[in-house]
């Protein structure tokens, strides 16, 4: 779609109320420059490894486009919070919870952050949000009725929620996965549940299932999206080994080892840069598509339906 390309996407609750979730990106929708995503991925890629800088950057310039102007939000798994140091926030109050009191003690150099398990308890009492983000973080919560709930008691009347979730597939997509699964299915499986395993995915449902979840606790869900596309995925799953030390070295110390690329010179990253913002060109994708390896849901807070 080059330089045009149309994959930021304004949601208005209103026009949508009585409507079947959407499920295909419009056309009518802007891009953000390939100047700003580069800018993006240098900052990330002096924080965290290239596959994850890919996840993120996704993540980033979808999220911006559904972002309120107004309000407090809550970032549900904020980890250290760098996330908000790439985001233009200087006009909305930013909170953030996670479990993880190491994480949480980093985040609170960034955006209000507190040591807070979502599934037994709601974040912040006394606040409420206009706007919360789930960055791929209700799918590690094992409780996840729990969380849902005290998400909406959380909630401001109207408030919208953000999720992103792995689709049910993600985990077989690639080219040594497609061949696996034609192949030797049982290797391919294997390998899904250790790669699910290891990130401790507990919930992976399809959209109709998070539809149907998200409504018993009192979200209408307005649209759901799909994210990916060939070319991230191939990036992705290539860079995704040396990630896996990365993960566990920040286990041990708190910190990936690519903040030591703090130190070089954004000529030597340059390269990778490139590839990122060539990486996420066209990212939304139809909820349904083969491609997409996570849904983008957004909802809209409700009166809960009676127990």
């Amino acid at each position: 779609m080059g330089r045009g390309r149309a994959w930021y996407v304004w949601v208005v609750p209103s026009l949508v109320r009585d409507m079947e979730p959407e499920t295909s990106p419009p056309d009518d929708v802007r891009a953000p420059s390939d100047e700003q995503i580069e800018r993006w991925a240098y900052e990330y890629l002096r924080h965290a490894p290239l596959s994850l800088t890919l996840r993120e950057i996704h993540r980033l310039v979808a999220v911006e486009a559904v972002s309120g102007s107004s309000g407090p939000v809550l970032d549900v798994g904020c980890g250290d919070g760098f996330w908000w140091t790439l985001r233009d926030h200087d006009h909305r109050e930013i909170y953030g919870i996670d479990i993880s009191a190491r994480e949480i003690e980093q985040a609170r150099l960034r955006i209000k952050a507190s040591v807070t398990d979502v599934s037994k308890e709601t974040p912040f009492p006394g606040t409420k949000f206009e706007q919360i983000i789930g960055n791929c973080s209700l799918e590690h919560v094992p409780d996840i009725d729990g969380a849902l709930a005290n998400l909406r008691k959380a909630a401001a009347t109207g408030a919208r929620l953000v999720m992103f979730v792995p689709t049910p597939r993600w985990a077989y997509q690639g080219r040594l996965q497609s061949w696996l699964l034609e192949h030797a299915p049982r290797v391919a499986m294997s390998m899904s549940g250790a790669l699910n395993g290891f990130f401790q995915h507990w919930h992976l449902y399809d959209s109709k299932v998070w539809t149907s979840l998200l409504a018993q606790h009192g979200w209408k869900v307005r649209s759901i999206y799909g994210m990916g596309s060939s070319r991230s995925e191939f990036l992705y799953r290539l860079f995704l080994p040396p990630s896996f030390g990365e993960f566990l070295i920040k286990k041990v110390t708190g910190f990936y080892p690519s903040r030591l690329a703090r130190y070089v010179p954004n000529a030597m990253l340059a390269p990778f840069a490139k590839l990122v913002r060539w990486a996420v060109s066209d990212p939304l994708v139809a909820a349904d598509s083969p491609t997409a390896y996570e849904y983008m849901i957004i909802a809209e807070a409700i009166e809960p339906p009676a127990r």
